[in-house]
């Protein structure tokens, strides 16, 4: 009886770490991008939406949890409002970081042009 309960609780978490774990997978070729990829844009570009939209749902999915939790007598442990604010804080920060990279990346394969005509 007991290892079925925890096998119920297993499985109840399964979904959403395997939906990160894909996510974290989609936004990974983003950490390090170079020179190199941006003959690939057009497959990262989808690559990253679909990555970040995942992170945008599961970052929802989790609000929803701590903010409506099932039940009036339930109550929602510390630890996941914390959880809920650092995962939100990494994306935030992540979407900021690949906004930066590719405006740096933008500016190195930009044509420098000296010639003004004034």
């Amino acid at each position: 009886m007991v290892n079925a309960r925890k096998a119920e609780q297993v499985t109840r978490y399964v979904p959403g770490i395997l939906a990160l774990a894909i996510a974290f997978w989609l936004v990974y070729p983003f950490i390090r991008l170079d020179q190199a990829d941006y003959t690939r844009a057009n497959i990262l570009v989808y690559r990253l939406a679909v990555g970040i939209t995942i992170l945008l749902v599961m970052l929802g999915k989790m609000g929803f949890d701590i903010f409506f939790p099932q039940g009036m007598a339930r109550k929602v442990s510390g630890l996941k409002s914390v959880m809920f604010i650092i995962f939100g804080i990494i994306i935030l920060a992540f979407v900021v970081f690949i906004i930066l990279q590719a405006g740096s990346l933008f500016l190195a394969t930009y044509p420098q042009t000296t010639d003004y005509n004034l």
